[in-house]
């Protein structure tokens, strides 16, 4: 659902720490990104959000570079 710009995934899911990978449930109400991780302090994503799988596009290109060049 799209509401003033944002976009709502609902109650379920979980939030992921891109550094470390530590999952943690979703919180309602509260956005995963305001979420820092218990681990490492680093903000959370929502797993499957557009900003998840921007991150995660942005790994992969890194790493094929790294691979490639």
């Amino acid at each position: 659902m799209k509401t003033n710009g944002q976009i709502h995934m609902g109650e379920s899911g979980s939030c992921i720490c891109l550094k470390c990978g530590r999952r943690e449930p979703h919180q309602a109400g509260v956005p995963c990104r305001q979420t820092r991780c218990p681990v490492c302090g680093v903000a959370m994503l929502r797993e499957g959000s557009e900003h998840h799988r921007a991150a995660l596009a942005k790994a992969k290109a890194l790493k094929d570079k790294k691979v490639g060049g």
